[in-house]
């Protein structure tokens, strides 16, 4: 229940954070200064992108060395317009998809009316060329735009909704009667002067005119549910109608031709064309771009410092033919999105306390966007957005960590305060980690329980000063309880000069039993080396006796709300503590009970003792006597093993004669096994005093 509503209370606070963080990039985005960044960061996807091969697009340039040759022929710019009359004718001749002029013909030719007619008869003959025209949203006069009719499309009720101009720039009107086709050239960059998108429409009263690049493919084209589609594919257009551009990386450059190469074969249109020009133009549509220095009004992109408007066309029709425009992803959705990736980023370090873990989940998020962003980004021509996501991951971090910190982090500074006086450092991190499984109340817990005493320790106090009595206990516990707390064990109390611990919980141990049986084997190798140090100051050895045994205990915090302890409480766990006693009657040092004897396996090694019922208790339990380690015990030692475990045999068969003789070889072998000498004294009252018929070889114990 505890921990289900912990739960409750983590997610709660991961989706509230996650709120806040939403808020504020939702705030941020509409900053000029962090949208620019965004876009930025866009930018670097694009300069990376790969090149793009056999475009349908061919630039036809007019650059300083055309002006240069035709200058030294007495040609002086600006030409006379009968001077492309021989592009278009070449171009219609080679099989251009459409011829499309990136200049503005506005105004009359100051060569003449003729010379304006030489270039509008060769554009009606090619069928193909669309010109430029400005719409401005700059107001002006007012003007009739019934000639741009035939040039837009009525506005469609569900449409996106397209900027509106304010007034229009057309062609000289020789040339709009021949046009195939009329598109806006005017640009507008975003809101740090780059160039990144297009619109492909502008709204001019209750028409909608294609820019000059989308003008070639108006035919297949159509509105639908206010979304414009091409091809039957819809085109993902922002709130103001314009397509994002999709940059072919840095180095990217259009096939071209220079007007030179036109001219060098150009004599008359019955001549026939080079391979050269033929190859280059046929099936492509051919843009008309004016790329002398000072000819053209420098754009900067996505990829390139400067850049002439005539290649942000061409990004956008060769965007268009081949469908690989970018889209944003997530439009709405962002920041449901970036709400979702927040809150799970949120629960995870709320619930997960190592900080090494909660950097790593940090870092799946902050990489794995970038790493998510450009998978979409290079292969689905995707944008999900980048400094947006990752200022979100930065803000939910510091966030939670800080909540963390001051709440979790309490609630565990507290488990520290709690455990670490009685409990080793390896637990209390774990139990920092997972403070579910210290939670307060009773958990029962199959354990193995500890209890250890001092033999003739009263009897030593009163012989000595006080001072050197909690001095020599002070050290008694300090080599005891780090015996404990290196195998994992948790020290319950000090009970005068006794020690009370168990193995197995908080933190579940599968060789609990094994550990509480090596711990108290340690603790009297310990033993032996404070006696030795006590007896260089002439203070009798002491003698410590260890009850274990293993079964279920009630474990948690208990106690009042003012004050409580960590504890276990249950019937085994007084067993434990009368076993501890039992080691009086048989001059033991370690006795352990049977369910702690099969839990241990094969680690330890055991005498069994006797079949005893402890005082208050009528079943009897098997009990061992702990001699060491698997492997540890010298043949002599064992042979004292076996021929007390067989005299025991016996003694159960009610052959006391031959359970007295076997125990008889026992003492004598070592006159230091009161165990063995306690059996045979109760041998020879057995054969002195036969028992009852009913007598079935427990030994009850009327003391604790």
């Amino acid at each position: 229940m505890a921990e289900s509503s912990s739960r409750k209370k983590s997610i709660f606070m991961a989706c509230l954070i996650s709120l806040v963080t939403v808020l504020l990039i939702a705030s941020l985005d509409q900053s000029d200064f962090f949208k620019t960044y965004e876009l930025k960061s866009m930018d670097l996807f694009q300069r990376f992108q790969t090149r793009v091969e056999n475009t349908e697009v061919l630039m036809l340039e007019i650059g300083q060395q055309d002006l240069t040759a035709l200058s030294e022929k007495g040609i002086q710019w600006p030409w006379p317009r009968q001077i492309y009359a021989p592009l278009v004718e070449v171009c219609a001749k080679a099989g251009a998809k459409g011829i499309l002029f990136d200049i503005l013909f506005t105004e009359p030719s100051s060569y003449g009316k003729e010379d304006d007619l030489a270039l509008a008869q060769a554009i009606r003959e090619a069928g193909s060329v669309f010109l430029p025209m400005s719409l401005s949203f700059k107001a002006s006069a007012k003007q009739d735009a019934f000639v741009l009719t035939r040039f837009g499309i009525t506005r469609p009720d569900l449409a996106p909704e397209f900027r509106e101009a304010s007034s229009f720039l057309l062609p000289v009107s020789e040339f709009v009667t021949g046009v195939r086709g009329l598109g806006n050239v005017i640009l507008s960059p975003d809101r740090d002067g780059v160039y990144r998108s297009v619109a492909l429409f502008t709204r001019l009263h209750e028409s909608l005119f294609p820019s000059l690049t989308v003008a070639p493919l108006m035919n297949r084209m159509e509105f639908k549910g206010g979304k414009v589609f091409l091809n039957g594919k819809a085109v993902p257009l922002d709130h103001e109608g314009q397509l994002l551009l999709h940059f072919y990386g840095k180095e990217f450059q259009f096939p071209k031709l220079t007007a030179l190469d036109i001219f060098s074969t150009y004599q008359s249109p019955e001549d026939p064309l080079s391979r050269k020009v033929e190859g280059a133009i046929k099936d492509r549509y051919v843009i008309v771009a004016l790329t002398a220095p000072g000819l053209y009004d420098l754009k900067p992109t996505a990829v390139t410092s400067v850049s002439p408007g005539a290649y942000v066309h061409g990004v956008l029709l060769t965007n268009l033919l081949r469908g690989d425009h970018l889209r944003e992803v997530g439009g709405a959705w962002k920041y449901p999105l970036m709400f979702l990736l927040g809150s799970l980023l949120g629960y995870a370090i709320l619930v997960n306390v190592s900080f090494w873990r909660n950097t790593i989940v940090f870092l799946v998020f902050v990489l794995g966007w970038p790493a998510l962003a450009s998978s979409m980004f290079f292969t689905q021509d995707a944008w999900l957005g980048f400094l947006s996501f990752e200022l979100a991951f930065f803000l939910v971090f510091g966030m939670t960590s800080t909540y963390s910190y001051n709440t979790e982090g309490k609630k565990r500074r507290v488990i520290r305060q709690l455990f670490s006086c009685y409990m080793s450092e390896v637990l209390v991190k774990e139990l920092e980690s997972n403070p579910q499984k210290a939670r307060l109340g009773g958990d029962r817990r199959f354990i193995t329980i500890f209890f250890s005493d001092l033999a003739n320790f009263t009897t030593l106090s009163e012989r000595f000063e006080p001072e050197r009595i909690v001095s020599l206990l002070n050290e008694y516990f300090t080599e005891m309880s780090q015996v404990i707390l290196d195998s994992q064990g948790v020290i319950d109390k000090y009970q005068g000069d006794g020690i009370m611990a168990f193995w197995g919980a908080p933190i579940p141990l599968l060789d609990h039993a094994a550990r509480a049986c090596l711990a108290a084997l340690e603790c009297q190798v310990r033993m032996n080396k404070i006696n030795e140090s006590l007896s260089r100051e002439g203070i009798p050895p002491l003698s410590m006796r260890i009850g274990l045994h293993s079964g279920d205990a009630v474990v948690g915090n208990m106690g009042s709300a003012q004050r409580f302890d960590y504890t276990i409480i249950g019937d085994n766990v007084n067993l434990a503590s009368r076993l501890e006693g039992v080691n009086k009657q048989f001059g033991t040092q370690v006795i352990v009970s049977e369910t702690t004897r099969l839990q241990a396996g094969d680690r330890i090694e055991v005498r069994d003792l006797d079949l005893i019922a402890v005082k208050g208790k009528e079943k009897p339990i098997r009990i061992y006597e702990l001699l060491g380690e698997k492997g540890s015990l010298t043949g002599e030692r064992e042979k004292r093993k076996v021929l007390y475990e067989e005299g025991l045999e016996s003694y159960r068969t009610k052959d006391f004669a031959g359970a007295r003789r076997l125990f008889a070889q026992v003492v004598e072998a070592n006159p230091e096994d009161h165990a063995a000498a306690v059996l045979l004294k109760r041998c020879e009252e057995l054969e002195d005093n036969a028992p009852a018929p009913d007598w079935d070889g427990v030994f009850r114990l009327r003391q604790k």
